[in-house]
């Protein structure tokens, strides 16, 4: 799903892996190009509004569900900029954040959204999400009117979470550190119970990091390194120079899959999924088996831009990176036909994987 200018207001356009084939899709106003996508699943995508709410948004249908406001989390309250302005004021121990302007609130805020199920299942859908400071844990279910703060589970005050899945196996939430830690987050009680189910992984800490669990029922993490390169050939350059060179494009080097091992307690690298196809992104990572998805290349890594520094700071020049990572080869292909000329994409917002849903 991708922003295009050459769609009419209040249009969105649509690729299909299966057939090759773009479509144009109604999208509620206002129009996608002015509206950041921060995540999907389920067939909805998570949007925020001028104010920098939340809320959630079936393209397909146009059915959409508010969630609680901004400063129904924990941390954030109401308050004024430099200037006198409305802002928000997001509270740390021990520093403090500068007040956020409210449009552009959602640039800082918020780090990663999933899903239990549908929005259409009502307080059945659990909405999990990653704030700042330092990937925070809250979590609402439809109709809630405030986000309910989860504690980290070793009381360090440092969660550094990263990415999130939930598991229809057990129906737990499931988190994963900066240090390839994992936790079970159980939303069945009275109140939220945190375990650690995996300890951290040594020198771990540079990949982006996500959860994803396979038809089979095997959870696995993947670890994307991504550096910046120009046309030419990689550069080192640090991202404060990104707006002031437009040729920069950040792009995938390395993808690592593991299995994880809980008894073991290790993460088993694996070569490849050979009956499987995964979609990274923005989106809630997904693990397809390619026999039941026409157009799926099995063992290949369906992938597009969610570094969130270089998606949200780096919105008029940098073009967003949308490819096909071969586990079997170690290496990307672009997915060309993404970007037709009838359709070409907006730098912003990101581009995002969706399992269309009418429900």
């Amino acid at each position: 799903l991708y922003a295009s200018g050459a769609l009419a207001p209040g249009a969105a356009a649509l690729h299909c892996l299966a057939t090759g084939a773009t479509l144009q899709i109604p999208f509620p106003r206002p129009p996608l190009a002015r509206r950041p996508l921060l995540g999907s699943g389920h067939g909805w995508v998570v949007t925020a509004d001028e104010a920098s709410n939340l809320h959630l948004l079936n393209p397909i249908t146009g059915a959409q569900a508010a969630l609680p406001p901004v400063t129904a989390l924990h941390n954030v309250k109401m308050g004024t900029d430099n200037r006198g302005g409305p802002a928000y004021v997001v509270y740390d121990v021990p520093t403090s954040e500068p007040p956020l302007e409210i449009d552009r609130a959602h640039d800082y805020l918020y780090d990663r959204v999933v899903l239990s199920a549908r929005p259409s299942a009502g307080r059945a859908c659990v909405v999990l999400l990653l704030h700042m400071p330092m990937g925070e844990v809250s979590f609402a279910r439809l109709g809630d009117d405030r986000w309910t703060w989860v504690s980290p589970a070793d009381g360090s005050g440092l969660p550094w979470y990263v990415d999130a899945m939930y598991s229809d196996v057990d129906g737990l939430f499931y988190l994963v550190r900066t240090d390839s830690s994992i936790v079970s987050l159980d939303l069945n009680g009275s109140s939220p119970v945190v375990r650690k189910i995996l300890d951290r992984v040594p020198k771990s800490g540079d990949p982006a990091k996500y959860l994803v669990q396979t038809p089979a029922g095997d959870i696995l993490q993947i670890w994307r390194l991504k550096d910046y390169v120009d046309s030419r050939s990689p550069v080192d350059i640090p991202p404060a120079y990104i707006d002031e060179n437009p040729y920069l494009e950040l792009n995938t080097v390395d993808i690592k899959i593991y299995k994880v091992d809980l008894h073991g307690q290790r993460l088993e690298l694996l070569k490849g999924l050979p009956d499987y196809a995964l979609f990274l992104g923005l989106n809630a990572s997904l693990c397809l088996p390619v026999k039941d998805f026409h157009g799926l290349k099995p063992n290949y890594d369906y992938i597009t831009d969610d570094c969130l520094e270089y998606v949200n700071f780096s919105k008029k020049y940098n073009r967003r990176e949308i490819g096909i990572w071969s586990m079997a080869e170690q290496s990307i292909s672009k997915l060309v036909d993404i970007s037709p000329v009838l359709y070409p994409w907006l730098n912003w917002p990101s581009p995002i994987w969706i399992k269309p849903s009418f429900l």
